[in-house]
């Protein structure tokens, strides 16, 4: 006897269907313009524009509007791409900080009320990195990870101010090795100029900055 094999027919499955999303919204300059003063009047902030610091004040602003042109007047002295992130360094008090927190703002109001996180970038002071991961060794319930600075974008302010953590480990040495690693964009505001970054970090992070950062040199006297 002759046992008889029914063979079925392969179903054709079908490729799936790759629907691309529509590109986010572009903030425009006149909303941004317009929560930036109201951010400015809110903190009842002195922040002046003024000849000295309008161009490098104005680069900022069309970096994070996306805006092709952000460059125009040459203050990044490395290749400019608004696919690398910022580094700006300069004189103590020129407003480098508050110019980032203000836009911090700005971008929590945007993300809020439009859903639209192109301003948007959570921030960290060197100091309190460190401090926090000093108190998650000693705390059980500390909350603080040091692999959640390895992901999105971030801003880290007073870069070079911070000490070692436990007095051996350069851990912002750390972050921004994996951050360039993994590609992700990075702001920095720092006194230090980019070779004292390499002489504190080493080499391998001194080489890494250009391809990581549009670099910004920001001179003027302090408003404190």
């Amino acid at each position: 006897m002759i046992n008889v094999v029914k063979v079925k027919k392969a179903i054709k499955i079908p490729p799936p269907v790759i629907r691309l999303s529509k590109p986010a919204p572009l903030i425009n300059k006149q909303l941004f313009w317009h929560l930036f003063l109201k951010q400015v009047a809110l903190q009842k902030i002195d922040f002046k524009i003024e000849k000295h610091n309008e161009k490098i004040v104005y680069c900022v602003f069309r970096y994070f509007l996306q805006m092709e042109n952000f460059n125009e007047h040459g203050i990044i002295k490395n290749k400019a791409s608004l696919s690398k992130g910022l580094l700006v360094y300069g004189d103590y008090g020129v407003g480098k900080s508050t110019l980032f927190d203000l836009i911090h703002e700005v971008g929590k109001e945007i993300i809020k009320t439009f859903h639209i996180a192109q301003l948007w970038f959570p921030r960290i002071s060197a100091i309190s990195m460190v401090t926090q991961y000093h108190q998650s060794h000693k705390d059980p319930s500390s909350t603080f990870v040091l692999q959640d600075n390895f992901r999105a974008k971030l801003y880290i302010d007073d870069l070079g101010k911070e000490e070692k953590a436990f007095n051996r480990e350069e851990l912002i040495e750390k972050v921004l090795f994996e951050r360039h690693r993994r590609k992700l964009k990075t702001f920095v505001t720092t006194n230090d100029t980019p070779s004292a970054i390499a002489k504190r970090y080493g080499d391998h992070i001194g080489d890494r900055l250009p391809e990581m950062f549009n670099i910004i040199k920001w001179e003027g006297e302090s408003w404190r």
